[in-house]
């Protein structure tokens, strides 16, 4: 009997930690980062807010700093740039820019 009563106690502790451990090791939800674009066109403003324009001067996307610098942009209007970063989801996407690097000094088609 006796040893009966020990066995239980053994099989139960074994149970508890096996339940404990697959606790730990059950995996986490990690968000999974969103692919990085870049996109090229000509900076502009447009009612109060950034946008990248194409060649032809028709809006590619609304623009917004990934930083906490909001006139990042200001600097870039009327010059053509390549930025790079992600496209935020929902009703008034907008391309979230952690990249700049400008191409020309103006836009337009060159001649």
């Amino acid at each position: 009997m006796k040893f009966q009563a020990v066995m239980l106690g053994v099989v139960f502790c074994l149970a508890a930690r096996a339940a404990d451990g697959r606790s730990r090791a059950a995996p986490t939800s990690k968000s999974v980062p969103a692919a990085q674009l870049s996109l090229t066109g000509c900076i502009d403003e447009q009612y109060g807010q950034y946008v990248l324009l194409d060649d032809q001067m028709l809006k590619i996307a609304s623009l917004q700093s990934a930083g906490s610098e909001k006139d990042v942009f200001a600097k870039y209007v009327g010059h053509e740039v390549q930025v790079r970063g992600t496209r935020s989801s929902g009703p008034k996407a907008t391309f979230i820019v952690t990249g700049i690097e400008q191409i020309r000094d103006n836009c337009g088609p060159t001649k």
